[in-house]
């Protein structure tokens, strides 16, 4: 069974998403993972035209092909009988995507059927909640690892997601405005065990429930002094460090990331001294990703 992972956090342009595209590459690259990756953010959709740049334009009409997590969300709403089936790409590097939607702004639990039972409207907040669970389920046995990459909001899709988790990961930038949004993901996974815990009294046991863990924030694009963080963001290293935990290793601000986005690649494939010690640094962050979100 994979080990899932999200990668959250409700700040934007923080690093999320090369986050995640980096450590799945590396997965597969450099430790023969098997990896899927699910795109759930929905307005930009960088991880899907990143793996696979074609999509662009359907993502920017709307027109996304194929059967998506939206449509799952979709029956649930409508009343459908619900299906996992969904349609997952392979991308050249070898990881299968699960592309994004830009319809999944759309989910909000507010669309569930309405009931004046407390326990009735429990299952349903269940079934809302536990959608992506399910429809990842019948892949789990396919990869080691699933990542998703969010949306950066804290929002009802968020919190499925969450459910989905065996883990979540927070990319961070080391600054004040930055790194107030490592608390609210930490949040955002409380508030799901919370939730979970209340409907478990109101319902019964959950088969195969397990509360989700947060595994750390990872630094991006950080600056070094003589070989250290500089003093600003080093103090930012120390809070998150005792408030909740963040990796060890981290990724230095450079060209070799900025080259490799404008080419949809890798850093692994970009040539230049600061690609180089940026591919050795996200090679880092992956064993110890390793490590904090073991593999099932």
């Amino acid at each position: 069974m994979a080990t899932v992972v999200g990668f959250i956090s409700e700040k934007g342009g923080v690093g999320k998403t090369t986050a995640c595209y980096h450590i799945a590459v590396g997965l597969k690259w450099f430790h023969d993972q098997r990896v899927l990756v699910v795109d759930t953010d929905y307005q930009r959709g960088g991880i899907t035209c990143r793996f696979i740049p074609e999509l662009l334009e359907d993502f920017r009409s709307g027109q996304v092909t194929g059967t998506t997590v939206f449509d799952k969300f979709q029956q649930l709403y409508s009343s459908s009988t619900f299906s996992p089936v969904v349609d997952v790409r392979t991308t050249e590097e070898g990881i299968s995507l699960l592309p994004a939607d830009p319809r999944l702004a759309q989910v909000t639990v507010e669309k569930m059927p309405a009931s004046n039972n407390i326990r009735e409207n429990n299952r349903q907040l269940l079934r809302h909640l536990s959608l992506l669970r399910d429809v990842l389920e019948p892949l789990s046995s396919d990869y080691d690892y699933i990542l998703i990459d969010s949306h950066p909001e804290i929002s009802d899709l968020l919190r499925s997601v969450v459910y989905a988790c065996d883990y979540c990961v927070s990319p961070v930038k080391l600054d004040l405005q930055s790194t107030i949004g490592v608390p609210s993901a930490q949040q955002a996974i409380n508030e799901v065990n919370e939730d979970m815990e209340m409907i478990i009294r109101a319902v019964g046991p959950v088969p195969g429930y397990t509360r989700t863990r947060f595994a750390g924030a990872i630094a991006m694009m950080v600056r070094e002094w003589g070989g250290f963080l500089i003093s600003s963001m080093r103090s930012q290293y120390r809070r998150l460090e005792a408030s909740g935990g963040i990796f060890e290793h981290y990724v230095t601000e450079g060209d070799g990331l900025r080259q490799a986005a404008a080419q949809r690649n890798s850093v692994y494939n970009i040539d230049g001294p600061n690609a180089d010690r940026q591919k050795s640094q996200f090679q880092a962050i992956t064993k110890e990703f390793m490590i904090r979100c073991p593999a099932s």
